[in-house]
């Protein structure tokens, strides 16, 4: 089981036209906080990563998932974007 709270839930293994992994926006935590480039966590309780939103589009957020464990990238979290 994942241990970050997760920011939009966003089923890893599949992708959309773009190539990219989504969510939806309704879905997102602290909404006003979501934009293009910010990092934010995604994916599951039990699957977790953080990624970089590339676009947001119709109440649509594509994103950029990094590999390896959202611990190895925390730091990314904390910058703005």
């Amino acid at each position: 089981m994942g241990k970050h709270v997760v920011d939009l839930p966003v089923d890893l293994r599949s992708e959309d036209d773009s190539g990219l992994p989504w969510g939806p926006f309704r879905k997102a935590r602290d909404l006003e906080r979501r934009h293009k480039g910010a990092w934010i966590v995604v994916g599951s309780t039990r699957t977790q990563a953080v990624a970089q939103i590339a676009d947001i589009d119709g109440g649509i957020v594509r994103v950029r998932p990094l590999r390896r464990p959202v611990s190895r990238h925390i730091a990314l979290l904390a910058e703005p974007a």
